[in-house]
């Protein structure tokens, strides 16, 4: 006989989990007493959005589903933030929370709310439970569900009376799911490849899009290996970052609203334009109207609901990257492909490369450069959200698929920080560096005593400009410099904040790399920082209205970038 608390700890283990995230409360204060020999650790954040941030953090790094816990009322509700961001960029996790007991539901008990009706949008699939029978059968659909197809969040809400409740446990069990559960996961239609083989054979202009498909179904070696046959140029969005090498001739780097110069003129020029994995949000295409506009589109993708959202696409190839990538290869190696040589060498010719004004002068860049110059190969690169965050993914260059994490459909502020924990929880020997914002950090300063209480070598890096930047960008460049409320002067002293939770921290200034390359005492410096065994804050002082160029400004085509204020 053991209490649904022990029940849901078994189920969790048979799932090969072995760290969760969480904060505890009264709702859910049976399942922590059941912690102890349980054989999962358990980490505790210091708000439940930064347990669920972690959690993100831990499962974007391993491809493995992230577990959050969080008590019932504010402590459900605090972890909204974290399953929206899951949901918005394909991060398998389940979040479970406790609920009033099941008599009360429905009573504005105290601390009651309907988390379950409210994150229905949110998820791939929830459940409220209603006896502790169901325990073992809904905690492996949840695992299920999670990864299944497009990953994305699940979320278990456990009234506390069915955690006291004791049942005879004959052990966890296998989720069958129904057949057509499965089906999108299947091979290509076979008359998918002479369709293809035709707009091959047409396209003057073709051009690769790569999301964080390729990464999340684990076939960016495949998708290299494509590339290197047909020799077109591709570009990444921010999610697919480190899915090709940046050394690749064909690649042209980032692609949208802060892309390069390259991609964004090549996927405007395109008349076939291949996408793997990617939603083509709005940050992607610029103005949807817009986008690609003479391009017939081949999208390679799991989730059918991504297809059609912004253009038709002439043929849809629904299924696992895994396969349908390989698929496409093997026939593309039974036909003579076109020479596109020559479109190849405008696409990613040296006419098309950024030029100063394109804002890589900037000495946030700069110091960016001098910092991943030093990146050992197994690090991760987190970023939280705003000029920081794309400075970063413009100047990031490494080759590991899942090296860059950040939070890009939601662009959820205060995201670095605890994703970064979770990141080097798991992944003990790599070097973890979170590059975050003076806004962003503050939004989840408390969890630097998560870092200290674990002893955890994160790399903290504050890109400290004093303003919300991104938005100070924005008003600066379309509402007449009205910097209604992004000036944030009276910032503490992060130095001084770091050191009161333990952790050592310095102030690098903006003189340090105040030429076009940082001199050799910053170079050793940042080299020192990222060997420390401990954990260390950094902070940058970035000037005030540094901006973040290329720029498409909203309403425009992906081709009418802004390289320089106007």
């Amino acid at each position: 006989m053991l209490r649904g608390a022990d029940i849901v700890l078994r189920c969790l283990r048979a799932e090969g989990v072995d760290m969760v995230f969480g904060y505890p409360g009264g709702a859910i204060m049976p399942l922590y007493d059941a912690l102890e020999g349980s054989g999962i650790r358990h980490i505790l954040s210091r708000h439940e959005q930064g347990a669920v941030f972690a959690a993100e953090g831990y499962a974007r790094s391993t491809g493995k589903t992230g577990v959050a816990i969080a008590t019932s009322g504010p402590g459900a509700t605090n972890l909204v933030t974290g399953i929206a961001d899951a949901k918005m960029d394909s991060v398998p996790l389940v979040c479970i929370t406790g609920q009033v007991r099941s008599i009360l539901i429905g009573s504005d008990a105290f601390q009651e709310t309907d988390v379950f009706g409210m994150t229905l949008p949110l998820t791939k699939w929830s459940r409220l439970a209603t006896s502790i029978e169901e325990i073992p059968e809904i905690i492996a659909q949840a695992f299920y569900w999670a990864q299944a197809g497009r990953p994305g969040p699940v979320l278990l809400d456990f009234p506390v009376d069915l955690l006291k409740a004791k049942m005879e446990f004959k052990g966890p069990v296998t989720f069958l799911p129904p057949v057509t559960a499965s089906k999108s996961n299947g091979h290509a239609k076979p008359e998918f490849w002479p369709q293809l083989h035709a707009l091959l054979q047409g396209a003057k202009k073709p051009f690769v899009l790569v999301g964080a498909g390729t990464k999340l179904s684990g076939a960016c070696d495949q998708l290299v290996e494509l590339l290197d046959t047909l020799q077109i140029p591709a570009c990444m969005t921010v999610h697919g970052l480190g899915a090709i090498p940046s050394a690749k001739p064909y690649c042209t780097g980032m692609v949208g609203m802060h892309g390069t110069r390259a991609s964004n003129m090549a996927l405007h020029e395109t008349d076939l334009l291949l996408v793997f994995g990617a939603r083509l949000d709005d940050r992607v295409t610029g103005e949807p109207s817009r986008f690609a506009p003479d391009a017939k589109i081949v999208h390679f993708e799991i989730d059918p609901a991504q297809l059609n959202r912004v253009r038709p696409c002439q043929l849809p190839v629904v299924g696992n990257l895994t396969q349908t990538i390989p698929q496409f290869h093997n026939e593309v190696r039974k036909v003579k492909l076109p020479d596109w040589s020559g479109w190849r060498a405008v696409a990613c010719g040296s006419e098309r490369a950024e030029v100063e004004s394109s804002g890589l002068s900037q000495p946030a860049t700069r110091f960016l450069d001098a910092l991943f110059e030093q990146l050992p190969d197994n690090s991760f690169v987190v970023t939280d959200v705003g000029q920081h965050q794309m400075w970063a993914a413009q100047r990031y260059r490494k080759s590991r698929p899942r090296g860059f994490i950040t939070s890009g459909g939601l662009g959820a502020m205060g995201f670095g920080l605890p994703a970064a924990i979770g990141v080097q929880l798991a992944n003990p020997d790599a070097c973890v560096v979170c590059i975050s914002g003076d806004g962003g950090f503050q939004m989840n300063l408390q969890e630097l005593a998560t870092v200290h209480r674990l002893k955890l070598p994160v790399k903290m890096v504050i890109i400290d400009n004093k303003y919300l930047g991104m938005v100070r960008q924005w008003q600066q460049l379309f509402y007449e410099r009205n910097y209604a409320e992004t000036d944030m002067s009276d910032n503490p002293d992060f130095v001084a904040i770091s050191k009161a939770y333990g952790i050592h921290a310095a102030l690098l200034g903006v003189e340090a790399v105040a030429g076009l390359v940082a001199p050799p005492s910053t170079a050793k410096s940042l080299f020192r920082f990222l060997q420390s065994p401990v954990p260390e804050l950094l902070v940058f002082e970035c000037p005030k209205e540094a901006n973040v160029y290329p720029m498409v400004p909203a309403g425009a085509a992906l081709s009418e970038m802004v390289f320089e204020e106007e």
